[in-house]
């Protein structure tokens, strides 16, 4: 600062007075220190830098003109949805999902944010930490066989916290077939910072819980919870279309080397092959056949075709077919229950549910009603 500079150049004049030379390297030392640490503080803020979209040049722009976006109106988008939900005519919403007047991204970009993802994710995390997606306790309702009974017959009842004793802990991988044996296991595909995992353990202390994710970052905000030290889960980095030979960093681990042949109840896939390039969907349902025990189940649910968040993708974010980039690089690919019969079908599982939930939810605060839809599936193994 200057007036820091100021007492540098005072020190400097006066060396004529006593110990002038102690005073002006103290000084010295302390501006080198400050140096350092805003050295620091920057290389931090650059790890924090989100990786670049092809929309970085767009979004500068609108940050320099505040004026009305040329995105498709939301409004419209919501007004046509609801239009169609009230007729019963979809021909209006399959004109907005033809993506006419729309070009797809270009390749070299599609490249890499499907070979990318885990950059993408890895920065989500960092920034929304813990706090972005709520638990999902509506699991105990909707899946209702990894519940006990007592939760079955009122499944929207208070469930406590897990009681975590002080010397409890997570076991090792090495442990893993003693500490599942016995229990009800699942294998929780894309387990983020643990929204789905930990109220499952809540409700069912029968369960143990193996959980993975593509981001690093997501999986170490998982086992930082104190609810981790339950001793009933275990969670790892994974990239579930790879095998173990190509896993993308050494902290991954493929499947096949953590969770045992043929040892899982049930696995579950929230919201996750939305977030896969389509070309790897077979492939992880192939993973995760090898992990199930003959019987076993696959549950899924995900974003369904036709749902207002894609309908309201604006040009420019369209890839082809009903996949898409959102604004940070991440993907999103809406599903159909054709599409997701005729991948588990292919890789051996009975279909024993496949249909779309459709719901609306209601802004309190303005009212506004948006339709939703997901895909709710399962997919039982064949033997």
């Amino acid at each position: 600062s200057f007036r820091f500079l100021t007492s540098v150049g005072t020190a400097i004049m006066n060396l004529d007075a006593p110990c002038p030379g102690e005073e002006l390297a103290a000084l010295l030392r302390i501006y080198s220190s400050r140096c350092s640490q805003r050295g620091r503080s920057d290389r931090g803020r650059d790890r924090r830098r989100p990786p670049k979209t092809h929309l970085h040049a767009e979004l500068v722009r609108k940050r320099r003109d505040p004026g009305r976006s040329p995105k498709r109106n939301v409004q419209e988008a919501l007004a046509t949805l609801l239009a169609s939900a009230e007729s019963g005519d979809a021909a209006a919403v399959e004109q907005l999902l033809a993506r006419t007047s729309d070009e797809p991204v270009c390749e070299e970009w599609q490249v890499r944010y499907k070979a990318g993802a885990q950059a993408y994710w890895n920065h989500f995390y960092s920034e929304k930490t813990v706090n972005f997606f709520k638990d999902r306790h509506y699991l105990r309702e909707e899946f209702p066989e990894l519940m006990p009974d007592e939760v079955r017959a009122d499944p929207r009842s208070w469930v406590d916290n897990l009681e975590i004793a002080a010397n409890q802990g997570p076991p090792d991988a090495s442990e893993l077939p003693a500490v599942m044996d016995g229990h009800l296991v699942i294998l929780e595909i894309g387990c983020a910072v643990g929204n789905g995992l930990m109220p499952l353990l809540r409700a069912n202390p029968n369960i143990f819980g193996l959980a993975c994710d593509l981001s690093p970052v997501a999986v170490q905000f998982l086992k930082d919870k104190a609810e981790y030290r339950c001793g009933r889960c275990f969670a790892f980095p994974c990239d579930v279309t790879r095998d173990s030979g190509g896993q993308p960093t050494p902290e991954h681990h493929s499947l096949e080397e953590i969770v045992p042949k043929d040892s899982v109840d049930f696995a579950t896939l929230l919201f996750v092959l939305s977030a896969i390039d389509p070309a790897f969907h077979r492939s992880v349902a192939a993973q995760i056949r090898g992990r199930l025990r003959p019987g076993g189940v696959a549950l899924v649910r995900d974003y369904g075709r036709g749902d207002l968040a894609q309908v309201r993708f604006a040009p420019g974010h369209w890839l082809g077919g009903d996949l898409y980039v959102r604004g940070d690089g991440t993907l999103a690919h809406f599903q159909t229950t054709e599409g997701l019969t005729a991948i588990f079908n292919a890789e051996g599982f009975e279909t024993l549910e496949c249909s779309y939930r459709r719901t609306e939810v209601v802004n309190r605060g303005t009212g506004v009603r948006m339709p939703r839809v997901w895909v709710q599936a399962k997919f039982r193994r064949q033997e």
